[in-house]
């Protein structure tokens, strides 16, 4: 957003300077991208005047001339230009002005053998225009010695902001002027557009079709308008801010689309039939807009229609073939209410930008189409000439123009003022400031009933009426709080540290992930929870409080995978959330092999058994000894159904482990093996600090080999679980070495052998001891198992 300071102060009575107008600006929210003053570029030039003119004598297409500048000493200056001649007043640059297009200072010079004291300029060569085919002709009223920026009426600063996209009162000079005079930095002019009385009725009348695309349009049919040139005040100051001048109608229009941040638009009225339509468009219809490009619109833009033709694209931008010229004599002045949303989706599918759009489609006062309607009228009236029609009004049926706009009052207590702002305000006082910015304030002893006005459509709860009255009332006014004491965060439990470094210990890198992971993704690991939900999430792959660690960790050696790193061990110690709340979880996975390759042995593929370790590994390292859980088949959904299993304590899930389903990792692209386990800390004994020591024995350890045949589908586990029952104390470990079915087994059983190692702790076993203790061990299998000595 540019303007001018001079057409600030046309809405803002101060005598504020410009650094402390932008400096406000900036406390305001009102960011200040940029300051530029034609003025500097221009320093050192003067208006002269051209006392004599005579051909040069060594050269057809060069003039010798004699310059006034206003020192009372006359100048001999070389110039080229064809259009140089006595008694036009002219720029003119003295010996060491820097000049604007090269960024040299001016030297004196000999051109053809005749010295040259000076430089006559174009508007090029000042870069305040593009003309270079000759030099710039003044006005014959000016004095010769004067500025020349200010006989140009060039030194008017331009300021630029950035505006926010919750602004959109700002697109226009008016509402920045409310912003400052709020602030205390002037006061707010009374517009001074006034209604006018229209003298016949418009010959051309308005349908609106569609009133969730525009629900109030207006027109003034001026009739006998001499369309020409907008006053100097327009030209410059829409020159200044990088707009095009074309004609005093289109001129006018665009200069109210930045004084009021009102955009209206004027139709040859001429090219019109006796009606037009509002509505939207269905797809494909062919418009050329003022651009002279060709447009196919598509659906749901807005178009006003002639006879069925396109003729404007609705908050966007007017059609070629009803244009305003330097021809036309009657126009159709148009302003009306366009839907922000819908404007902002046509533009971005035609890939169209215009002033009017900028603002649409952030939204511009619907209660301003009166203001628009009036302030159009009498510009028009004022550079053009006419007579105005009574003004067209068309509504859709189904809208009342007066409604459509109101907006719901707020209510903001004190007590909300305070612990939302900080800042020590009377409500008096902040119902003040809201006042200033046009809120509609009703005070009472504890509270204010605010009503925000129609340009604010950013306003909607008692958060941003703080947000107002701070930023009026100054953010540098609220007293500084120290931050609270940092609270150390609470260290994990001992047995997640004796994890973590028995993980560590068997290969395992630790990783940290996201908590977070997308909606898919949750769903694939039984994340239903609708409240686990994040509602503001940093992305879409974020969206969701995670189920389970797992599908991170495989996403994270996938991209391991990517890049040639294979063979993944990884773990993480961290919670993971359920409808149930979260749980401390250690979680990790084995991927591709269980170990590079080498010359004594082959890679082996992962599998069931290495995630089972894992698992099984994290109870021993907190303490559980192997007979106080049990293990079973089956697991998670996301584990092949076939391949894990569900570690137990009585009713207790203690954790999972197994192979991950080939359907999970297909979603998740990993095209290679994947076990997990999972083991719920918090499932497990805390870890005693104090440990009691005992010695080894010195006693001979013995052991003995076992061979059961069981039935097929009974787990191995439950055979190692009832032999270690049967002695706690002298049977210190039961292996497995060998399963075996086949010839000599009975069909539908299996042999398993299993090593039994004893270790006395008072005397040594006797071989009558051992030949009972065995003697249990075969008669507690056969009770519990039903498994029989082979």
């Amino acid at each position: 957003m540019k303007f001018t300071l001079s057409w600030l102060k046309d809405h803002l009575d101060t005598s504020a300077s410009l650094n402390e107008i932008c400096d406000k600006l900036v406390n305001l929210g009102l960011e200040v991208e940029n300051i530029e003053n034609p003025a500097e570029k221009l320093k050192g030039f003067v208006v002269a005047h051209v006392v004599k003119r005579e051909q040069h004598p060594n050269a057809d297409r060069l003039s010798l001339c004699v310059i006034d500048d206003g020192s009372g000493q006359q100048l001999q200056v070389v110039c080229g230009a064809p259009n140089v001649r006595q008694g036009l007043k002219i720029a003119f640059a003295r010996e060491g002005t820097v000049i604007p297009i090269t960024g040299q200072a001016l030297k004196k010079g000999v051109i053809r053998d005749v010295e040259s004291q000076g430089m006559i300029c174009s508007a090029r060569e000042l870069m305040i225009g593009e003309n270079h085919d000759g030099i710039m002709e003044l006005d014959s009223a000016l004095v010769p010695g004067q500025d020349l920026a200010t006989a140009l009426k060039l030194d008017d600063p331009v300021i630029e902001l950035s505006i926010t996209p919750n602004r959109a009162d700002c697109f226009g000079v008016r509402g920045i002027a409310r912003d400052l005079a709020a602030a205390g930095l002037g006061t707010l002019k009374t517009l001074d557009y006034r209604p006018f009385v229209g003298t016949f009725d418009s010959p051309i009348t308005v349908a609106i079709e569609a009133s969730d695309i525009c629900p109030e349009f207006k027109g003034v049919y001026i009739r006998n308008v001499k369309n020409g040139t907008a006053p100097d005040f327009i030209k410059h100051r829409l020159e200044a801010v990088g707009q095009n001048i074309i004609n005093a109608l289109v001129d006018i229009t665009n200069y109210i689309a930045i004084d009021l941040g009102r955009p209206l638009h004027v139709f040859d009225a001429q090219k019109l039939p006796a009606l037009l339509t509002v509505g939207e468009a269905q797809g494909g219809e062919a418009f050329e807009a003022l651009n002279g490009k060709p447009y196919s619109l598509p659906a749901g833009a807005a178009k006003i229609t002639a006879n069925d033709e396109v003729i404007s694209l609705g908050g966007i931008m007017g059609g070629s073939t009803t244009g305003a010229t330097l021809e036309t004599t009657d126009v159709l002045l148009e302003c009306a209410h366009w839907d922000p949303i819908k404007t902002a989706l046509a533009g971005q599918k035609l890939q169209l930008l215009s002033e009017a759009r900028t603002r649409f489609e952030r939204g511009v006062d619907p209660h301003s189409v009166d203001l628009g309607i009036n302030a159009g009228v009498q510009l028009i009236l004022q550079c053009c000439g006419g007579q105005p029609s009574h003004v067209v009004t068309a509504t859709h049926k189904n809208v009342a123009p007066a409604n459509y706009t109101l907006k719901a009052p707020i209510t903001l207590t004190h007590a909300k003022l305070t612990s939302l702002g900080g800042l020590s305000i009377s409500l008096e006082e902040a119902g003040d400031i809201l006042s200033r910015l046009g809120f509609e304030v009703v005070t009472a002893s504890t509270e204010l009933t605010v009503t925000p006005p129609s340009f604010r459509f950013d306003i909607e709860g008692p958060a941003d009426l703080v947000e107002e009255i701070l930023r009026i009332a100054g953010y540098d006014n609220v007293p500084p709080v120290s931050l609270p004491q940092i609270k150390i965060q609470p260290k994990l439990p001992r047995k997640a540290e004796v994890v973590r470094q028995l993980l560590a210990s068997r290969g395992l890198q630790e990783c940290y992930t996201w908590s977070f992971l997308s909606e898919a993704k949750a769903q694939l690991f039984g994340g239903q929870a609708p409240h686990l939900s994040v509602e503001n999430p940093i992305s879409v792959e974020l969206k969701v409080m995670r189920p389970s660690i797992l599908p991170n960790l495989i996403d994270a050696a996938v991209r391991n995978h990517n890049r040639g790193l294979e063979n993944c061990r990884f773990y993480e110690i961290a919670a993971q959330y359920s409808g149930k709340g979260e749980q401390l979880m250690a979680s990790g996975l084995r991927t591709h092999h269980l170990h590079e390759r080498d010359w004594q042995s082959s890679p082996r593929s992962v599998n069931v058994f290495d995630a089972k370790a894992d698992a099984l590994a994290v109870l021993a390292a907190t303490g559980l000894s192997a007979t106080s859980y049990q293990v079973e088949q089956g697991g998670p959904s996301y584990y092949h159904p076939g391949r894990c299993g569900t570690i137990r304590q009585g009713n207790r899930v203690l954790g999972y482990f197994g192979e991950v389903h080939p359907r999970i990792l297909k979603a998740l692209e990993a095209d290679f093996p994947v076990v997990g386990f999972e083991v719920f800390l918090e499932m497990l004994p805390e870890i005693k600090l104090k440990k009691t020591m005992a010695n080894f024995s010195n006693l001979q350890p013995v052991t003995r080999d076992f061979a059961f045949v069981i039935d097929q589908e009974t787990p191995a586990e439950k055979l190692v679980t009832a032999i270690q029952k049967v002695d706690k104390i002298l049977i210190k470990s039961v292996n497995i070495f060998d399963v075996y079915a086949g010839a000599n087994i009975e069909a539908g059983k299996k042999s398993i052998a299993i090593e039994v190692r004893l270790e006395p702790t008072k005397a040594t076993l006797t071989d009558a001891e051992i030949h009972e203790l065995s003697d249990k061990i075969i008669a507690h299998v056969g009770k519990t198992v039903g498994g029989k000595i082979r």
